[in-house]
Parts: C-alpha cells; structure tokens; sequence
C-alpha cells in the first residue's frame, strides 16, 4: 500500500489543521506586532481577512473550508456534517489554533495579550459584540457554502471566500475596539492559551463561549430564511409560510444535537466539502426559485441589521479615537509655547475633527461596505440583498423585480425595522459611561461636518446613492440573454460591485456627509440619538436631518432607475416572439 492510500483518510484533517494555523498566526503575531511596535491597527482586520480568504479558497476543495470551531458546530446544527467529524473538525481547529500561537509565542519572545474587554467597556459587552459577529460569519458562511441553491449542482458558486473573508473586515474593526476582535474560537482559544496567565483567563472564555452562542444563531436563521433546507430534510412546518412560533420552533427542532444528520433525505452526502459533487440535486428550475415572503422579510431585515449596526459601531470606535487623539496631541503641542497658538486653532476636538481622523476615512467605509458585501452575497438569492430602501425605490421604479411594487412597504418596513433594531443595540453597547451626550458628538450625527454646507451635505448623498443604487440595478436585476455578459448568480462579481460602490462612496464623502448612502442607517443613527439623549431635549433637529438625508438619498434612487433605463433599452423592447 502506498503512502498517499494511508494520509487518504487524514487529509482533510490535514487540510483544517494547516489552514486553521495559518488564519491564527497572521491573527497572533500582528497581535504581538501593535502591541509591541504600534502598527495601524486597522490592518490588522485586513490581513486576517486576505489569511481567511486564501485560507477558504486553498482548502474548500479538501476539507470544505471550515478553519472555525464555530462554523463547524453550526455545519453539525444544520445536519451538513456527521457529529463524528465535526468534533474531530473542532479538536484540529483548536489544536491548530494553540499551536500556531505558541510558534508566535516562540519567534516572538514575548506572550501573547490579555484577551480582554478594551477601554471602559465590559465582558458583557465584549461577548455581545463577538457573538453578534461570530453569527454574521456562521451565517454567511452556511448561506454561501451549505445553502442548495446557492450552489446548484455543477454550478458552485466563486464568490464563497470572498462574502466568508470580508466578514472579517466588516467585523473585526468595531469589534477589535471592543473585544479584541477575534471573532473565531480557535483565534481566542488559542490567544487565551498562550497569553498571560491571570484572573481574567476564566471570562476570557466567555468570548469563546458568546462565539459559540453565535453559530446556534446562525443555524436557527439559516433554516427561517432558507424553508427550502426544512423541505428537504422532511421538517415542513404544517404548511406554515409565515414568521409564526411555530415556523420558529420547527427551525429549533431541526437543529441536530445528535448523531443523526439526515432525516427524511434519499441521498446521503458526502462528508466534508458540502459544495462536492455527491450534494443533493437541485434541478434547473432552482435559479428561478422565489423563497416565501417570510423569507425575503427576514433576509432584509437581518442584513439590514448588520450593515447598519456595523456603520454604528464604526463611527463610535473612530469619534473616540479621534477625540483621544486630539486631546493628546493638544497636550504636546501646548507643552511648546511656539505652537500654542496653533494647536488652540487645529486640535480643538470638533466634529470635523472626528470625522476627517485617518481611521474614519479607511475603517467605517471600508467596514460598512464589506458588511454590505458579505451580506449581498450571503442572501441575494433570498430577497435581492437590497438593505437600502433608496435601492428598492430604484429597483420598484425601474421594473426590474416582478414582486417589489406589491412588496416595496413591506420591504422597506423589513428595512426600517432592521435599522430600529440596530439603533437600540448599538446603544445597548456603547452607552454604560462611555457614550456622552451629542454635545461631544461621540456618536454618529446627520449633518455637515464644520466648513460645508446642508446644499454639499444633500448633493454628495444623493449622487452616491445614486450610483450605488445604479450599481445595484445593472449587477443584480439584469438576467437577460439580451445582455450575455452580465453578471451570474454564481460568479463573483456582483456582491463585490456593490460593497467597492459603498466603499468609494463612503471614502470620497466621510468628511461632507458621514458617508451614510442609505436611508436605513441614517434612520439607526437618528434611533440612537433619541435613544441616547431621551428626554433631556427635543429632537426637531434631528428629525429634520433625517428628512434631508432620506429624502434626497431617495431621489438618488430615483435618478438611479432613469439612469438605468438610459443605458438599458433593451430590457424594455418588446419581445417580438411573444407579440401578438
């Protein structure tokens, strides 16, 4: 027998293992790096991300990509794997996760840092954040990996490590001014394990455990936004279509907390990589399929809920920064009498100054925007992955989605619903001491930024909803065989069209507007003031900014669907086979 018949069966624990060391070593040593050497601490996310998305893509083949103790218990929750190997998966994953943090120990001289809260915030708030991102990723990683018909069969989608990466830098970012930003267990196991030995040690695994929290989320929405998993594991809910209890607790008790892993289902999987070949066969009709309007209500609402909440997040991380900043650069200069005067003028701590800090400019674009793209790839076989109700204007005035003119109040009030809830938790987090009043502008506001005006403010964010929502309408309504190039169900491009959109946008008028480009999250962070100032002043003003930035992004959209129709004829011409 030859060598590579004996390593057959171990390969793909071979495969987790390097892939899961590799993810954690980056995550570890640029640990050591900024602690040690002060590096940007906004490339940190980056270069977790680029490590997760060569890491995903290298090992998919092999082992499914899992490289995350948390997204293999979730592949356990939602009967994509046999518990057998998904505990072997988590013992590799852990192991790998040590081991590569004790190699950075040992190059580096120097252990690891505490794995605790940052600033004044507290573990719960540091287990809320990591729970809250540890599902986004479980989440993501289920829709583009396990989902059916997100990869039909001999049609596998490209775009996998690409929505799995960018979760990173959606999350990481906030979550790493909060909690250490380490998001999968094996990073925190593996950081707790090897840092400094103290009190401490026993809540640093409250992270671990919040992590873990985050995959049964994750595997309870994945069964509520995708029924279509249900049907095929033989779990129908009784011909219940909506957001019932009972459709809630059918999700819950499809959840395998056994060794079972298929019910009902005739074809038995291959273990491992769920996208192999051995999947279950979804027909040709599949890319047509509509999921039910529970669905599609469900699917706006939660990726609403991440994109604004991160946006939130950001913007506070970054105002505190800023604000520290300036305050500490206040004080060397007024240590020099020949420069008092100038940093009287130049570090007077306003909102120009938080907004045009170098973190804001790169961090809550850049974060918004891979959230935004995570999230378009994860659910835009669900609802369209809209998120954005000036997008849904756009989509419902240029015709473009059978189902939206009947749909548009209930989508947007998915939308609007998501952004309430993200207001209410972003307060929830930041608000315990730390969060002042809007004085000191620690939150996000609507407004110019001091220098510009309410005219700059309007135009910069109409013209850039504009073209995101454009963006939009050409990478994800055009289906067509009128237009053979355009973008695939399966093919990378559309989710990260739109996320770069949003980046760019968000780059080039953070220090206007705030680079808010949606509704939705201007109506989250009107939500958090009110919640924040409640009831010590009125909110005139603020409901008026918030009518500014709605409705000028809303004639964005409007633009964005006569745009589309300009470049677009074909799509209205008449078919003439179908012409009477």
């Amino acid at each position: 027998m030859q060598l590579s018949e004996l390593l057959l069966p171990f390969a793909t624990y071979f495969s987790e293992f390097l892939g899961t060391y590799w993810i954690v070593f980056v995550a570890s040593i640029l640990l050591i790096s900024e602690e040690d050497y002060g590096s940007n601490e906004f490339w940190r996310p980056t270069a977790i991300a680029f490590a997760t998305i060569a890491a995903t893509y290298a090992t998919s083949a092999v082992s499914g990509s899992h490289l995350n103790p948390a997204l293999s218990l979730a592949y356990g929750l939602t009967r994509k794997m046999y518990w057998g190997r998904v505990w072997a998966y988590i013992i590799i994953q852990v192991v790998a996760g040590i081991a590569a943090s004790a190699t950075v120990v040992a190059m580096m001289n120097k252990r690891l840092p505490e794995v605790t809260p940052k600033a004044s915030y507290s573990f719960a708030d540091a287990a809320v954040v990591e729970g809250i991102y540890s599902f986004m990723l479980c989440f993501v990683s289920l829709n583009v990996l396990a989902s059916m018909h997100t990869n039909p069969r001999g049609a596998r989608n490209q775009f996998f490590a690409l929505a799995i990466g960018f979760v990173m830098i959606a999350g990481n970012y906030p979550a790493s001014q909060i909690s250490g930003g380490f998001i999968n267990p094996a990073i925190t196991i593996g950081v707790v394990v090897m840092g400094p030995l103290s009190g401490a040690v026993l809540k640093s695994f409250l992270i671990a455990a919040a992590q873990v929290a985050g995959s049964f989320a994750a595997a309870v929405f994945f069964f509520l936004i995708r029924p279509e998993e249900l049907a095929a594991l033989g779990l129908g809910v009784g011909g219940s279509t909506g957001l019932s209890c009972s459709r809630l607790c059918g999700a819950v008790k499809a959840l395998n907390f056994c060794g079972n892993r298929n019910l009902n289902q005739k074809e038995e999987q291959e273990d491992g990589d769920s996208n192999s070949e051995d999947d279950i066969e979804v027909n040709a009709t599949s890319r047509k399929y509509v999921s039910p309007w529970p669905a599609r209500f469900l699917a706006e609402t939660v990726g609403t809920y991440l994109v604004v909440l991160t946006y939130g997040l950001c913007s506070v991380i970054t105002s505190k920064s800023s604000r520290l900043q300036s305050h500490e650069h206040k004080a060397l200069m007024l240590l020099n009498a020949e420069f008092a005067s100038t940093s009287s003028n130049s570090t007077s701590g306003t909102a120009s100054d938080f907004r045009s800090s170098g973190d804001a400019m790169l961090s809550t674009p850049m974060s918004t925007g891979a959230a935004v793209l995570s999230m378009t790839y994860a659910l835009g076989a669900v609802s369209g992955a809209q998120f954005n109700p000036a997008v849904t204007l756009a989509v419902m005035l240029s015709s473009r989605d059978p189902y939206v003119w009947a749909e548009a109040p209930s989508r947007i009030l998915s939308q609007a619903s998501g952004a309430l809830a993200a207001g209410v938790t972003l307060i929830a987090i930041v608000a315990e001491g730390d969060v002042q009043h809007a004085d000191q502008k620690t939150l996000p506001w609507l407004g110019p930024s001091d220098g510009y005006s309410w005219l700059q403010v309007t135009t910069c964010e109409m013209f850039f909803t504009a073209v995101m929502a454009y963006v939009y309408l050409c990478m994800m309504t055009v289906e067509s065989p009128r237009y053979p190039k355009a973008a695939s169900t399966t093919s990378f491009d559309h989710g990260l069209a739109v996320g770069l959109c949003y980046m760019a946008g968000g780059w080039v008028i953070e220090l206007v507007s705030g680079g808010v480009m949606n509704p939705a999250i201007a109506l989250g962070i009107v939500t958090a003031d009110v919640l924040n100032n409640w009831p010590i002043r009125h909110f005139s003003a603020s409901i008026h900014a918030l009518l500014q930035y709605v409705g000028w992004q809303c004639a964005g959209g409007t633009i964005a669907s006569f745009a589309f129709w300009l470049v677009h004829p074909l799509l209205y011409k008449p078919d003439p086979l179908l012409a009477k």
